[in-house]
């Protein structure tokens, strides 16, 4: 008796897991085969965004990574400069060369470092790091010009 429940019972599921299939028509199978379409279309539109900005990324990289370095020969150059004057002076000047090698290391980390997950994310990150490049850079060149008009 209870095989025959169990029996009548899967038979039961089966029947209505075939309505319910059945209810889904063709209209609704065409449209979400349209839908699926739409995103395979959008997923090749966001890759070949991807592969564009990954580009971008790899140029402004390089570009980011020539100014650090002129940076860092800037400041390389003013220590040694710093040694030929006076040892009064040294202390101070040294700190705030030893502080500008330090921003420019930690420009370098944030450029080596950063993973884009959007474009609006990996615009503000650009305006941000050309932003604190620009001050740096600034504040090197007057560090040399002051050095200059004093030797």
């Amino acid at each position: 008796m209870e095989t025959q429940f169990l029996k009548l019972a899967f038979l039961a599921c089966m029947v209505s897991a075939s309505v319910t299939s059945c209810n889904f028509s063709t209209e609704q199978k065409a449209e979400t085969l349209e839908k699926a379409k739409a995103n395979v279309v959008a997923a090749s539109e966001d890759l070949d965004i991807a592969r564009l900005d990954s580009a971008e990324y790899a140029v402004y990289r390089i570009e980011s990574e020539k100014k650090l370095r002129e940076n860092e020969l800037l400041i390389a150059d003013m220590k040694d400069k710093m040694k030929s004057e006076r040892k009064e002076s040294w202390v101070k000047y040294e700190k705030q060369l030893d502080s500008l090698d330090m921003q420019n290391s930690r420009l370098r980390i944030n450029v080596l470092t950063y993973r884009a997950e959007s474009r609006v994310k990996w615009d503000l990150f650009k305006a941000n790091f050309n932003r604190d490049l620009d001050a740096l850079g600034k504040f090197i060149s007057q560090m040399a010009e002051r050095n200059m008009k004093k030797g």
